[in-house]
């Protein structure tokens, strides 16, 4: 055999080795990853039913939280219906009670006035009227 095929057969061999010391060197790294991709995993399906309830919780929580607001949405639709009547009565109350009670006060204040303008009229003619009986005079 001639020389250069000989050394053509030792790159080769020496090539196949090396391949083969770097193929196992990443079929053990691939073996690490591997191992930890499962221990990855058996972290994941233990957190899996915890993700599960607190999702079921949280839409729990959320259907709870609807319903307070949809009665809250109730009762301010009744608190906006009374307080739609409380307006409808005070205003009643003004027009029917205090608009004529504020007339009568008007109308008595005024026959007050009329009666003490026509009493102090009248005091006024009768002293008037009245002769001085006399007294200490000193002019």
């Amino acid at each position: 055999m001639p020389i250069l095929i000989q050394i053509c057969i030792v790159i080769a061999t020496i090539a196949i080795a090396a391949t083969a010391v770097a193929l196992i060197r990443v079929l053990g790294q691939v073996r690490k990853t591997a191992a930890q991709v499962e221990r990855t995993m058996l972290h994941v399906d233990g957190a899996i039913p915890t993700v599960v309830l607190a999702v079921e919780d949280a839409r729990g929580v959320l259907d709870t939280m609807n319903h307070v607001a949809a009665r809250a949405d109730r009762i301010a639709g009744d608190f906006e219906h009374v307080g739609g009547r409380a307006a409808k009565l005070s205003t009643l109350l003004v027009d029917q009670v205090l608009t004529p009670a504020s007339q009568v006060a008007a109308i008595v204040s005024g026959v007050r006035s009329g009666a003490t303008f026509l009493f102090d009229g009248w005091l006024k003619r009768r002293r008037a009227t009245t002769p001085s009986t006399g007294g200490n005079h000193h002019e």
